[in-house]
């Protein structure tokens, strides 16, 4: 399929967040803007927060919340991290980030996040009460020193205090403006090493061809 989104696989995790009931609008813009496929992780406190089923239809692929999978997807946990080209948690809740950042897997987005070969980004959303706590910004602290990606919070009005403050989950465009940063960076990283493993040469030194003078025609090939 011929496309110009930029990610061809993205594995996207929710957690339970209140601000999981914006994912439909996320959704939208990944779709038309990011991410060639889309699969979902959901923990159990989002399911409540937004219907699995709800969710299912910005998608082409089942939603995922069990971590024994299905017949057809067994390991998910395994499976899903090894398809993803990015692997991003949007609303990432304190709980989410202290099971990454102490490495706890109890649920099926936790050992995603535990299983995965690369690093995670995070899109932080909680009450801005949440985010200033000192063990918040120490789980911050370790997931960034890990390698992990955290999308910056934001100046916004609280969904359930109505309140204007710091601390709570990016708008999409925020987080698409991230996702590239992130995407790019990874591929430039992937393939620099292989880019300049040679040493840099245009398409007529690489085939041996003759250089040719302005204004002259190339001499005939010797015959005997």
């Amino acid at each position: 399929m011929i496309t110009s989104l930029p990610c061809e696989r993205l594995l996207l995790g929710v957690s339970g967040s209140i601000h999981a009931v914006h994912l439909p609008q996320y959704l939208i813009r990944l779709r038309r803007e990011f991410a060639q496929e889309i699969r979902v992780i959901m923990t159990r406190t989002a399911t409540r927060m937004i219907s699995p089923a709800v969710v299912r239809t910005y998608l082409e692929e089942p939603v995922f919340t069990d971590l024994m999978g299905t017949d057809a997807l067994p390991s998910p946990h395994i499976r899903l991290t090894r398809w993803a080209q990015l692997f991003v948690v949007l609303p990432a809740t304190a709980g989410i980030m202290a099971k990454a950042a102490h490495g706890v897997a109890d649920d099926l987005l936790s050992t995603a996040i535990v299983a995965c070969p690369h690093p995670v980004v995070f899109a932080p959303g909680m009450n801005p009460s949440m985010w200033q706590k000192p063990a918040v910004q120490r789980n911050v602290d370790q997931l960034r020193k890990d390698g992990h990606y955290l999308v910056p919070v934001e100046e916004l009005t609280s969904v359930t205090t109505g309140e204007f403050d710091t601390g709570l989950g990016p708008v999409p465009e925020t987080v698409l403006t991230h996702m590239w940063h992130v995407l790019m960076r990874r591929m430039r990283d992937d393939y620099w090493e292989e880019a300049v493993a040679t040493p840099a040469a245009t398409p007529a030194a690489v085939k041996s061809l003759p250089l040719l003078t302005a204004g002259r025609p190339p001499a005939p090939a010797a015959t005997e």
